[in-house]
């Protein structure tokens, strides 16, 4: 659907609200009445001009369709007073747009200071009828936004370049700014539109306790291990004081156990279990030495970590409704798959997996159906990889393809027979007349599985024959697709509810000799999700790496302000 807002649009410029409230003043007298029509005429005009003068984003286009009727029905114009008497529900909304912040956003994006300050001067009896209807239509403002922005996030991700091309969830602004009103109140609301997944609610819960830990000062920074490179359990070290204070802060050493090991220069004992647990959590090599990648993860600012949990829920933000049968997430820089109960908020499966290259192979972010899967199956490398790497292969090196148990045919079926390695068919297989595929074995670079979910990128899970890449921290390897590190357990899991493949008849049909096709009773949601903080159902907090650039990206987007292009 069509934008409703360009990209870029920032604050007001001084002429533009100085021409504006000129406007306004001659509309609406000073000291007129709240029922008297130079108020709502005063709304009206803000609305059918799309801008208010006296807010920050004062552009207003991404709301103002939406509040025109409502404005349109009430009696006296207004929407927060009952003529000049104001509603008691406006300061509880004051509150929840103060409290943005529970949910990822800031409060000032909705002038928080600036409606207070207004409403102190309202409630004390100052201010005419154009200070009140730019108050309460700035008020509404606000309230719409914030309803949209927790409900489908601030921004649209097709607008970032991710394959999320869903419906956005319906939201009723005449409703819930009514209910806000004179029901349960803006909070509330907001509470009740919040994505329904666990793993929000557990973010939601470690953004209050980092921005806790933030306000009580950052600890102070781990020294760099210096000239030795690295400290190993067992050194002595100066840096141990430090280290032992940031890892109490962070949770991962016991407050007894860091008032020990900071009267201590002996890096050992529990800093170093510490140490490891604090690797595991941050994507590196839970080996509990402590190197330069270490250091920089420790020293990476308590404020950094709560921008990464709110850019974190601005993603989940856009997940669609998922219905209530488990599906499967792959969160990409952590590496990580996970399948999920959206009921329990258990995750009842979790595996390692390998990832496209940050550089030039990034694995594409989508939600799609899983349809069915493939034990023992051909390899059909995509056109890329054939012309540039695999036929200079085999033209430097004749016994290449036999090596690699590759061959050339002329169609993609499974019964399709081999042909000879030739100069002429290499070169039908350049010009696309041919085709190449890889033997079905434990050679395969598919190893002996692989996870369909049909989709534009040709992007699908499945085995390999590198188990060795799973040992290493950092992961992104492929060519996009998602390598498992156990393609036999994600089969059992795929395929619980088709009882007569139990693993049992998995393995065996990873060990046959001819691909074997099973079809999904019914179809399993793909997410392939990108954030750099994860909250699993233990509470457990991982932070890592932002691998493809993306929380740079959407940081970039949201300092844009209001109104950001969304789908309405």
């Amino acid at each position: 659907m069509a934008a409703v807002a360009c990209p870029g649009d920032g604050p007001l410029s001084a002429a533009t609200r100085a021409a504006a409230a000129a406007t306004l003043s001659a509309q609406a007298p000073v000291g007129a009445a709240a029922q008297e029509p130079g108020v709502s005429e005063t709304v009206q005009s803000m609305l059918t001009a799309g801008e208010h003068p006296g807010l920050t984003w004062g552009r207003i286009g991404d709301v103002a369709a939406d509040l025109a009727p409502l404005y349109g029905a009430e009696p006296d114009g207004l929407l927060w007073f009952n003529g000049t008497i104001p509603l008691a529900s406006v300061e509880r909304t004051i509150a929840a747009l103060a409290a943005a912040g529970e949910h990822g956003l800031d409060p000032s994006d909705y002038d928080v200071s600036r409606l207070r300050e207004q409403w102190m001067a309202l409630k004390g009896g100052a201010g005419s009828a154009p200070d009140r209807a730019m108050f309460d239509l700035a008020l509404s403002v606000a309230g719409a936004r914030i309803l949209r922005a927790v409900h489908n996030g601030r921004v649209d991700p097709a607008t970032m370049h991710w394959g999320y091309e869903i419906e956005r969830k319906p939201v009723d602004p005449h409703a819930l700014l009514r209910e806000a009103r004179e029901g349960r109140g803006l909070s509330a609301m907001l509470d009740s539109l919040q994505p329904p997944f666990a793993h929000y609610a557990r973010a939601r819960r470690t953004l209050a306790d980092y921005r806790a830990r933030a306000a009580r000062g950052e600890p102070p920074p781990v020294p760099e291990p210096g000239a030795v490179r690295s400290i190993k359990p067992g050194a002595t070290w100066a840096g141990v004081g430090p280290l032992a204070e940031r890892l109490a802060v962070l949770g991962d050493l016991a407050p007894t156990d860091s008032d020990a090991a900071r009267r201590s220069t002996t890096y050992s004992g529990a800093l170093v279990e510490a140490v490891k647990r604090f690797q595991q959590r941050h994507g590196l090599e839970g080996d509990g030495v402590i190197g330069a990648g270490t250091v920089k993860a420790l020293n990476v600012t308590l404020t950094h970590r709560v921008r990464q949990i709110e850019l974190a829920m601005e993603r989940m933000r856009w997940l669609p409704k998922l219905d209530d049968r488990p599906n499967v997430f792959v969160n990409v820089p952590l590496f990580r798959l996970w399948a999920t109960d959206p009921v329990s908020g258990e995750e009842p499966l979790r595996m390692n997996v390998v990832v496209g290259q940050s550089l030039d192979h990034k694995t594409p972010l989508f939600i799609e159906q899983m349809e069915y899967v493939i034990f023992r199956p051909y390899w059909n490398p995509p056109r890329g990889i054939t012309v540039k790497e695999i036929i200079p292969h085999q033209r430097r090196d004749a016994s290449y393809f036999d090596r690699e148990q590759l061959e050339i045919v002329a169609s993609g079926a499974d019964s399709a027979p081999a042909l000879a390695p030739t100069a002429e068919n290499l070169s039908a297989v350049v010009a696309g007349k041919l085709s190449i595929r890889q033997k079905p074995g434990p050679r395969n670079s598919l190893g002996l599985a692989k996870f369909i979910f049909p989709n534009s990128e040709n992007v699908y899970m499945h085995g390999t024959p590198a188990q060795q890449l799973f040992s290493r921290a950092r992961r992104d390897f492929s060519h996009g697709c998602i390598r498992l590190e156990d393609p036999a357990r994600f089969g059992e899991w795929v395929l619980r509810e088709h009882a007569e493949w139990t693993r049992e008849r998995i393995d065996a049909a990873m060990q046959g000799e001819r691909p074997t096709r099973v079809n999904l009773r019914r179809p399993l949601t793909v997410v392939l999700f990108y954030d750099t903080v994860h909250v699993n159902s233990e509470d457990v907090v991982f932070f890592v790496d932002d691998i493809y650039g993306h929380d740079k990206a959407l940081d970039a987007a949201l300092a844009g302000g209001y109104p950001y292009p969304v789908r309405r």
